[in-house]
């Protein structure tokens, strides 16, 4: 287990030992003492719900416009277990031309034609050729979207992988 959610466990329960101890032994207005016991309550399904990125699990968020991938996991659908499939994404925003500082976990859907596309770019990645990721949201417009929703990381983003273009070089 991560030491910071072990050390956030021990946080919150000196917290709640101290707010218990207020509760018992103030003479508080009942009301205070009953929003004070409400509020702690409430950060700590607030806290839970936030620490999934914490602790490295995908985020289901849509992927950057432009990223480096770094890696893919692909899980097909299996009918006689009843699992809809996913697709785990490992990969790095390009913020201009500069990678962010760290990567990023992301959970798509299962769907054939990214599957296809991950796999020939994991081919290439493992060849040596960098992947450059990108990631075409719509911006609502009914015509603009793909009729072939095969096509779709999301309802509304499309994915494309492509090797790194070589650097240019300045002139001698």
């Amino acid at each position: 287990m991560n030491e910071a959610v072990i050390g956030l466990a021990l946080a919150y329960s000196a917290v709640m030992a101290i707010l218990a101890g207020l509760v018992i032994f103030s003479h508080w207005a009942l009301w205070i003492r009953a929003g004070c016991v409400l509020m702690v309550t409430g950060l700590y399904f607030v806290t839970y719900s936030s620490l999934t990125g914490m602790l490295g699990w995908p985020t289901q968020h849509p992927l950057p416009e432009r990223f480096i991938l770094l890696a893919s996991s692909i899980n097909e659908p299996d009918k006689r277990e009843g699992t809809a499939g996913s697709i785990h994404i490992w990969a790095t925003s390009l913020e201009g031309d500069r990678p962010a500082l760290r990567p990023r976990a992301y959970a798509l859907p299962y769907d054939a034609v990214i599957h296809n596309t991950l796999a020939e770019a994991d081919k290439r990645r493992r060849d040596g050729n960098v992947q450059i990721g990108l990631a075409t949201t719509f911006d609502g417009e009914r015509d603009e979207r793909p009729t072939d929703q095969t096509h779709m990381a999301t309802p509304d983003q499309r994915i494309t992988v492509e090797d790194l273009p070589d650097p240019r070089l300045p002139e001698k």
